[in-house]
């Protein structure tokens, strides 16, 4: 579901954006962003379901798969065959982050104390902060580099901080949670990180965007759970999830050097040209 909402919020955004970014009254009446925010907003009750059944160290980095379902999706939007480059970052992606979940557990007896108000503050601060600078960055893809690491170090802390509320349900139901800070801070980090995601999307290819958030995000909430609510991993494991995270994170790096232009399009139109001319796949006219 993030998946099909990143592409459709990045076509949207892509085509409504100005060199500062994108505005948010006009993404609000293209019906593609609309259905995309649909399929971000059941992607993310479902990750309220996920991190009520597991750790944050195993839910977030399952989301970095999301990044090869995009870019097929994207393929498939575009006509366009996967390169072999594409597809060795994808078993890459897919084969490290498989086995940093079979060997990333969390340690015993951790990730259950509930964070205090003062570090659920200093959690917003920084997720706002970093989203505000970033998205001062002009169009480019440093722009979409520097917004889509914003966006995701936003993501992951939103992800500990829901983590948290649902703890906080779990021991002293709706009242409870209500009452304290973790859940509003959750909902305000998450809308933050929204809004540097569609700066991201507007500011340049999705190849460059979705790699830095889906890279940040994990990267970002493992230490931000270990500070708010104790998780930390089994460090006997390290040997094993330590090297496999690396190869998911050259996975993801390879995926991000794809560039924006089709090599491989599935149908090449024949378009009549002077001699010698040549169009954007290199084929002449």
């Amino acid at each position: 579901m993030f998946a099909v909402g990143s592409v459709l919020q990045h076509e949207a955004a892509a085509s409504s954006a100005h060199e500062r970014g994108v505005e948010l009254r006009v993404l609000v009446t293209r019906p593609k962003w609309m259905l995309g925010q649909g399929a971000t907003v059941l992607g993310t009750l479902l990750q309220v379901v996920a991190l009520a059944l597991a750790p944050v160290a195993i839910v977030q980095p399952v989301l970095a798969g999301g990044l090869v379902v995009a870019l097929a999706i994207r393929s498939v939007r575009d006509r366009c065959l996967p390169s072999r480059l594409d597809g060795i970052g994808a078993v890459l992606t897919c084969g490290g982050l498989a086995v940093f979940l079979v060997a990333a557990r969390p340690a015993t007896g951790t990730g259950d104390q509930l964070p205090p108000w003062y570090a659920v503050v200093a959690a917003v601060l920084v997720a706002v902060g970093f989203v505000a600078v970033c998205s001062r960055i002009r169009r480019g893809p440093g722009g979409a580099l520097a917004c889509g690491a914003a966006a995701g170090v936003a993501a992951g802390i939103a992800a500990v901080l829901i983590s948290a509320a649902v703890k906080t349900f779990g021991e002293g139901g709706l009242p409870h949670t209500l009452g304290g800070s973790a859940l509003w801070a959750a909902l305000v980090v998450a809308v933050v990180a929204q809004l540097g995601s569609q700066q991201a999307y507007a500011r340049g290819a999705l190849s460059w965007s979705m790699p830095a958030l889906v890279l940040l995000d994990p990267l970002a909430a493992v230490p931000a759970a270990r500070f708010l609510t104790g998780e930390r991993l089994e460090p006997g494991h390290a040997f094993v999830w330590v090297p496999a995270a690396a190869v998911a994170v050259v996975g993801v790096i390879l995926l991000a050097r794809t560039g924006e232009g089709c090599r491989r399009p599935v149908f090449r139109r024949r378009v009549r040209g002077k001699p010698g001319e040549h169009d954007r796949t290199g084929a002449e006219l």
